[in-house]
């Protein structure tokens, strides 16, 4: 899943984790469905490598660009120095990735006006639909559709609750506090 692309967006996301540890940024591409969706909004966080296990979703840099993934492999003999990460609905692990180029995990989602927990660990619900979604853009198309739909489902369940869960992320909205930005812009959440 990309991140603020362009230069100018990755520079500031850089320079606001370095001096504040942790900003907010908008989510584009659609890599990490059911879990992550265009458009939300993430919380990250600045953390050491001894800090971070598998299953934790890394912001990292490689080839100028940003990306969002879930951790699947830390350092081993096998990729010293590296990491090996995947998106949730792409079939095949991202090429290694030096930790130098670690940024960030995944601390919260903010999905609308609400903030959703992201588990650890996917729901079998979740794992089904992120390979179905790996093997069809299709529906992947016809999901995002349904999804971004102006009309509104009354007293249906909303897909991403389906997918993670009823749990409501109370205690994201509290620890980042303050509107976030619409503009996709990077941004320093509020103490």
């Amino acid at each position: 899943m990309n991140i603020a692309d362009g230069v100018p967006k990755q520079e500031l996301t850089l320079d606001v984790l370095r001096r504040h540890g942790r900003c907010r940024l908008r989510v584009s591409g659609t890599s990490m469905l059911p879990t992550l969706w265009p458009g939300d909004t993430v919380l990250i966080e600045t953390r050491p490598l001894s800090h971070m296990s598998v299953g934790d979703i890394v912001l990292y840099q490689r080839c100028g660009r940003l990306f969002l993934h879930r951790l699947i492999a830390l350092p081993e003999e096998k990729f010293p120095g590296r990491i090996v990460t995947r998106g949730d609905s792409v079939p095949q692990a991202d090429p290694a990735v030096r930790v130098e180029g670690v940024l960030g995990v995944l601390a919260g989602v903010r999905r609308g006006q609400d903030w959703v927990a992201v588990p650890r660990c996917r729901t079998p619900a979740s794992r089904l639909a992120a390979t179905l979604l790996a093997r069809s853009s299709a529906l992947v198309r016809l999901l995002l559709r349904i999804r971004f739909s102006p009309e509104t489902f009354s007293g249906a369940p909303s897909l991403s609750r389906f997918f993670l869960g009823d749990r409501a992320g109370l205690e994201l909205a509290k620890r980042a506090g303050g509107p976030s930005r619409v503009d996709g812009s990077p941004e320093v959440p509020a103490s």
